[in-house]
């Protein structure tokens, strides 16, 4: 059975630029938003490799982002790694007009 989504405003549009990323937090979660061509991405931004919260200052490379501080790299779309192993969390995003929301519900499992 199917959870109701439940999106919760994370931030403004305009505060991310086209291929930059902004970290924002939705509730204990800290995710990584990323806006690449024009699209909204959110994965969890805390690397699988050693727990290192920093994928928002990941570098970017098409649709995926390589975490700073050992090179782990994540889809954008999947959260799979595509070099080391695991994953993140991705969340679902949603733009209304200048706001942006990413749905809360937790995964199912």
């Amino acid at each position: 059975m199917s959870m109701e989504k439940s999106f919760v405003k994370v931030a403004r549009l305009s505060d991310i630029a086209e291929g930059k990323s902004a970290r924002v937090s939705l509730g204990d979660d800290e995710i990584a938003l990323w806006r690449v061509r024009g699209k909204l991405y959110a994965i969890g931004n805390v690397c699988s490799h050693q727990h290192f919260s920093e994928l928002h200052r990941g570098m970017l490379s098409g649709l995926t982002v390589a975490c700073p501080m050992h090179g782990w790299t994540y889809s954008l779309e999947t959260g799979i790694a595509v070099s080391g192993s695991g994953r993140v969390r991705t969340y679902e995003v949603k733009v209304e007009g200048e706001n942006v929301f990413i749905d809360r519900t937790p995964p199912e499992t």
